[in-house]
């Protein structure tokens, strides 16, 4: 069994604000990571990290992700385990800054980048393309650029989905549920609004 997740990580002390524009409230209720379908947490490196279960939410696509960067930098990072796909992308003033994009399907050597990558993203990327030709290349067992895009993300919020990171309690994540006007549901009877 692998992770299925997606992840993003708003860069502001006030958690509240971010949540009200993607339409989610806090219930209060703890949870253990990646056990609810919706979930957060305040990281100790001023990122404020949302976990939902899916590699597909909604809140990254970018008609998400371009106006709530216009308030706060924000990373969303795509982790599909079981088809060993990962993205991570960087957004600040409306615009994405970079991304990248790991497909196992295209192979073990696939990566895709755009935009103007972290600072220590060349070197980081160097050791795992280093790593995956030690094990085989092409036709290794394991796939070291999966982990890639997601250590890309890691460098900006301190965060990576499959780590123990100091100062997270892991127990201490926060159920989120939507607000009843983020469903995107209305009456039959309202086609106006």
């Amino acid at each position: 069994m692998g992770y299925s997740l997606s992840l993003l990580a708003v860069q502001t002390s006030d958690a509240a604000a971010a949540l009200e524009q993607l339409g989610y409230i806090r219930t209060g209720q703890s949870c253990e990571y990646a056990r609810e379908p919706l979930s957060s947490y305040a990281l100790p490196t001023n990122w404020f990290l949302i976990v939902a279960r899916g590699c597909d939410n909604r809140f990254l696509q970018p008609k998400i992700l371009g106006p709530l960067s216009e308030h706060f930098p924000v990373i969303g990072c795509s982790v599909e385990e079981h088809v060993m796909f990962s993205s991570a992308e960087y957004w600040a003033g409306g615009n994405q800054v970079w991304r990248v994009e790991h497909v196992g399907e295209n192979g073990p050597i696939h990566l895709k980048t755009s935009g103007v990558l972290p600072p220590g993203f060349k070197a980081m990327a160097a050791a795992h393309k280093e790593a995956q030709e030690a094990d085989g290349g092409e036709k290794a067992g394991v796939d070291h650029y999966f982990d890639i895009p997601l250590n890309a993300a890691k460098e900006v919020i301190g965060f990576k989905h499959d780590e123990d990171i100091p100062g997270v309690d892991y127990d201490g994540f926060e159920v989120l549920r939507k607000t009843s006007s983020s469903t995107g549901s209305k009456p039959w009877w309202r086609f106006w609004k």
